[in-house]
């Protein structure tokens, strides 16, 4: 079952949906891992750390931080809408479509280009940048351009 539908997905929603998984499961794995957290250390030591003994290797995810700021649920909350809109364009007339894939573009491009961008020219980032902080750049990317790539077979489709 799950072959006959991943076989009939277009390019696009195979990119959006692969991007959205990544996206949820980069929002749960650690974004910022440093040995010797030091200015961080007091920030990992209110999200549980109890000893110096955990902040000697820190690991901090984006639910972590949560507790700290709310607002990152709002990164968690996107990938899930775009999950949603992905699933929604499935059975969706044609100019319906358009839109759906219009805002899944919009939705990666809100964090995925630019995660990226300071993964590969900001040497602050990438000397502290854990494994979530790829997963969520390369997947809010990835729902972008499946975007993009939707939106040019839905229009190829129209005409």
């Amino acid at each position: 079952m799950g072959k006959s539908l991943i076989g009939s997905l277009s390019l696009g929603e195979k990119l959006v949906g692969t991007g959205v998984i990544a996206a949820v499961i980069g929002f749960f794995m650690p974004f910022i891992a440093t040995p010797e957290a030091g200015g961080l250390a007091g920030l990992i030591g209110s999200l549980g750390g109890s000893g110096r003994e955990e902040t000697a290797q820190a690991g901090v995810s984006l639910f972590k931080m949560t507790k700290v700021l709310g607002s990152f649920y709002f990164i968690l909350l996107a990938a899930v809408a775009s999950g949603v809109l992905f699933s929604a364009s499935r059975k969706a007339a044609y100019g319906t479509r358009l839109v759906i894939n219009g805002f899944q573009v919009m939705i990666g491009s809100l964090f995925g280009p630019g995660l990226v961008c300071a993964l590969f020219f900001v040497p602050m980032i990438q000397s502290v940048a854990g494994a979530g902080y790829w997963l969520l750049g390369l997947g809010f990317s990835a729902i972008a351009a499946g975007g993009l790539i939707a939106i040019g077979q839905v229009a190829k489709t129209v005409r």
